[in-house]
């Protein structure tokens, strides 16, 4: 087996419905979906059942309503060589996982890939900033350069780093960037990555006036992340120099929603980086890495 995708889910039959499409269009075919089903009801025994036909399709339920623990729980079972985790609500393209295999092929499995999102209708993405060009990554780019949903790596090396830190991401006291924290871990390993512009995945976009909470939630993931994996002082003031421009450029323009939105990131970013748990970690990860 080739690939392993990873898929939690909670409640979402028709992203995964969308989702497993894509997969039909797909043009290579060697691979496996562990769907992680933390609904509780039997929502997804139909899509289980038709796409199992076409694909090796593992069920997990899981009463742990935690997407990155669901990503863990659903890693143990695979047996691809390679290793993804697409979000329930993303489209691949159907050359996809074909590019990824190339890529794959060419370095002799080694390392990590990337690429590029559009939305539902093709176009470029409109959430954050991103690489403009196929590049590899360091750790500084990692921030610009990675998603998690357009992410593949060796299983090997996932297993060899632990997983992704449960303690990230949705349903988490720090709300966001299990990628990066992923990516970075792999970087200390040895492990090297590359963004492919070419590679796509497509995804709803998030609304750039995403509610406060949202954005100081998504905040505290960065801000910990940073701290946790040593971020270099360069790469701790630019996260954070961005949305305090952010937020006083559109008081000057008397946009009171993206000043709220830019103002609630900052005050996530800096309440994850000085943070008890993010301090703790941070004195038990060597920081020979640091870049």
């Amino acid at each position: 087996m080739r690939f392993s995708l990873v898929v939690p889910t909670l409640n979402r039959q028709v992203e995964v419905e969308a989702f497993m499409q894509g997969l039909d269009r797909q043009t290579f075919r060697d691979f496996e979906v562990i769907l992680v089903d933390q609904s509780g009801t039997d929502l997804f025994d139909d899509i289980v059942a038709r796409y199992g036909r076409k694909w090796p399709v593992k069920h997990i339920r899981s009463d742990v309503r935690k997407p990155r623990h669901a990503c863990n729980l659903g890693a143990r079972e695979a047996v691809g060589k390679l290793i993804a985790f697409p979000d329930d609500d993303c489209i691949y393209e159907p050359d996809t996982l074909e590019r990824v295999d190339a890529y794959f092929q060419k370095t002799d499995d080694q390392g990590f890939i990337t690429g590029a999102v559009l939305n539902l209708d093709g176009a470029p993405t409109a959430m954050g900033r991103w690489l403009k060009q196929s590049q590899p990554l360091d750790r500084h780019s990692i921030w610009t350069g990675l998603i998690e949903f357009n992410f593949f790596m060796p299983r090997d090396l996932f297993e060899q780093v632990g997983g992704f830190d449960e303690n990230l991401g949705p349903c988490t006291p720090f709300g966001s960037c299990e990628g990066p924290d992923l990516a970075l871990r792999l970087m200390s390993a040895g492990a090297h990555g590359y963004h492919d512009r070419s590679l796509l995945v497509r995804h709803m976009d998030k609304s750039a006036t995403i509610n406060g909470a949202r954005a100081y939630d998504y905040g505290t993931g960065m801000g910990y992340v940073l701290r946790k994996n040593h971020a270099s002082m360069r790469t701790v003031l630019t996260f954070f120099i961005r949305p305090l421009g952010g937020t006083f450029l559109n008081l000057l323009r008397r946009k009171s929603d993206q000043a709220t939105y830019f103002f609630r990131t900052l005050q996530g970013r800096l309440a994850g980086y000085f943070s008890t748990e993010a301090r703790r970690i941070a004195r038990h990860t060597p920081r020979e890495n640091i870049s």
